[in-house]
């Protein structure tokens, strides 16, 4: 198919940053699965962070950012215009932590 969407992968793996500050992180995270799809929304107006970039689920609740690691890279595709969001590609529990690692991915 010549006009198939094509997605490019651009962060292959980095940990949602803040998931400790959301509250039943737990229990949300229960109804996730792999290859969920997570929408990256700008927040530019952050006060801590100039660069960051929230991280919603299907429900549109903030479920955390893109990690610092890769939030400037991120955020400068959705600056200019570019069309990309998170998929879920591990989730874990580590106590009251509930760790969730998705990929990055550039849309068509």
């Amino acid at each position: 198919m010549a006009n198939a969407p094509k997605s490019i992968r651009v962060v292959e793996n980095t940990t949602v940053a803040g998931t400790r500050h959301v509250p039943a992180m737990a229990a949300i995270a229960e109804g996730y699965g792999k290859g969920d799809r997570l929408s990256l929304v700008r927040d530019a107006a952050n006060p801590h962070d100039g660069w960051a970039v929230e991280v919603r689920d299907g429900a549109d609740r903030r479920i955390g950012y893109v990690s610092c690691e890769c939030n400037e890279f991120v955020a400068r595709l959705i600056d200019g215009g570019k069309s990309v969001e998170g998929r879920l590609t591990d989730k874990e529990q580590i106590g009251s932590w509930t760790r969730l690692v998705m990929e990055v991915v550039l849309n068509d």
